[in-house]
């Protein structure tokens, strides 16, 4: 299952007004070489934007829990002589 459907059952449609005719083209022959129609193709696009997002969040929430979690003296000395922040 897709991560779009993952999200909500229900379908949504949009529309996108003044593509400029070089971005068309680009996608019409990126499709065509993905063997895809231009609405998979976009959706393609759109769900591998919403996966890096989801991905970047997630790391961002892991960074912040070692930042929340205190280092004891000893290991503030060993970051130190390994020369790390």
């Amino acid at each position: 299952m897709t991560f779009y459907r993952c999200v909500e059952k229900m379908s949504r449609t949009f529309t996108l007004r003044n593509v400029p005719a070089a971005m068309l083209r680009t996608l019409q022959d990126r499709a065509r070489r993905n063997r895809r129609s231009m609405q998979k193709e976009i959706m393609s696009i759109l769900e591998e934007a919403a996966l890096d997002r989801a991905s970047v969040a997630q790391q961002l929430r892991t960074i912040r829990a070692r930042l929340d979690a205190k280092m004891t003296l000893d290991e503030i000395h060993q970051a130190i002589e390994e020369g790390r922040p």
